[in-house]
């Protein structure tokens, strides 16, 4: 019989052998592969074509013939290719854009492109051409500090002139309280702590304010506060309008606008954390206490304690210890010019200790782009959901957006697409990036 060649039966349900199937996968990758081959070359061609026609009529050329050298029809300048001016774009955007290329920084597609290529002003080209890529501004992070300097939130002259405001918890149940309210005065730094069952409506929160802190200090001619449903609340607002104060709510996504509060809550939480029992349902009968300890601590802006910028003296937590006597001038007319001169005091403490603050914080920070109103920015996605399945792989920022308004030097409100949903339009200069486009416009 004839002897015929070992071949592996095919399986159930194919027409091949297990060898045959695979010579004709390997011959379909060949034949694939020399297509792309093919390809390639008939694009180089096609490139070279169209690289030699764009030669014509080329003014460097034209008053530069004898720095180049022409073989094969294309120009030559140090043994490297000379781009004509008008296939520029068109080769930054292989070097760039292309899959192969990556989209690169200036420094790397620079290099890349001068291992190959040469014009007069190449360099620049390809600084401007990167900066100006909407697909790198949109995914890329932004290197170095922090763009927008450290700003006042308010400068008060007088106790109780300018409060800030924002809600602790949820806290383990504490006779029937999970929250604390804090209450600030951005003066004297007096503090009031107060336990609530849950966070307030608007409502609620207005009838709290009246018996906690207005029955004691009257209206405040500012109130600061984060982005909490009780503070956006047209209540909220009507409120503060009958009283005559001022709302002023933080940016979106920025919380140290309120960071006096955010300071003293974090001395709260010390207090509580020492004093409080190991299961934690305590801590409500320590609020007084840690207020009386706040309220009676030298504060390092004022360099007083917030007892005595109020009242004028200190108030004593422990009983009093014996003082060296002091002869003078008693009475009303005294303890005035007493309290007079302490607010002075107090206010010019409070501008140096803003200075050190600033000088401190600027130091991590940088002023950034200089943004006028009607620019063009991009808005970071850091605190946006997008809807997108994957955080890691989803734009560093989204846009551009023109600028509506412009708050102070740090703050600025969007123009902003109904698309976003209800997001508040006004953000800090730290999550904003110039447009550094062409675009002139964006529909609106």
């Amino acid at each position: 019989m004839p002897q015929h060649e070992n071949i592996t039966t095919a399986k159930e349900g194919t027409l091949f052998s297990e060898r045959q199937w695979g010579l004709a996968v390997k011959t379909r990758a060949q034949t694939e592969k020399e297509n792309l081959a093919a390809a390639k070359i008939n694009e180089g061609s096609i490139w070279e074509k169209e690289l030699a026609q764009s030669y014509e009529g080329d003014q460097w050329i034209l008053s530069n013939t004898q720095k180049g050298e022409q073989k094969g029809g294309l120009w030559f300048v140090k043994r490297k290719l000379y781009i004509p001016a008008i296939l520029r774009a068109k080769i930054l955007h292989r070097f760039h854009n292309n899959q192969s290329a990556g989209h690169m920084g200036i420094t790397k597609t620079t290099k890349t492109v001068a291992k190959h290529c040469w014009w007069p002003g190449m360099r620049k080209d390809i600084k401007t051409y990167v900066t100006q890529c909407d697909d790198c501004a949109m995914n890329k992070s932004r290197g170095g500090k922090p763009t927008g300097l450290l700003q006042p939130v308010a400068e008060p002259t007088r106790p109780w002139e300018c409060v800030a405001m924002d809600f602790v918890g949820e806290l383990p149940v504490s006779k029937g309280h999970r929250y604390i309210w804090t209450v600030l005065d951005l003066f004297s730094k007096q503090a009031h702590f107060i336990a609530l069952a849950k966070l307030p409506s608007a409502e609620k929160l207005a009838n709290l304010y009246i018996n906690h802190i207005y029955k004691l200090h009257g209206c405040p001619s500012r109130v600061v506060s984060d982005r909490g449903v009780q503070f956006t609340a047209k209540f909220w607002g009507k409120f503060l309008e009958m009283l005559g104060a001022e709302r002023s709510m933080s940016s979106a996504f920025h919380p140290m606008t309120n960071g006096a509060v955010e300071r003293t809550q974090q001395t709260l939480g010390q207090f509580l954390r020492i004093y409080s029992n190991k299961r934690q349902n305590d801590w409500s009968k320590w609020l007084a206490f840690a207020e009386l300890a706040f309220n009676s601590t030298i504060h390092s802006a004022t360099n007083k304690s917030p007892f005595e910028v109020i009242y004028g003296h200190e108030i004593q937590p422990l009983p009093q210890l014996p003082k060296w006597p002091e002869n003078g001038e008693t009475g009303a007319g005294k303890w005035k010019a007493q309290m007079q001169e302490c607010w002075d005091q107090v206010t010019a403490s409070l501008k140096e200790a803003h200075k050190k603050y600033k000088t401190f914080a600027d130091r991590k920070r940088m002023e950034g782009d200089k943004l006028e109103k009607g620019d063009l920015v991009w808005l970071s996605t850091k605190n946006i959901k997008l809807g997108l399945p994957s955080k890691k792989l989803s734009p560093k920022f989204i846009g551009p957006f023109r600028i509506q308004e412009i708050i102070n030097e740090v703050t600025f409100q969007l123009q902003l697409p109904k698309s976003l949903g209800k997001i508040h339009p006004v953000f800090h200069r730290s999550l904003l990036k110039k447009y550094m486009g062409t675009l002139d416009k964006v529909d609106t």
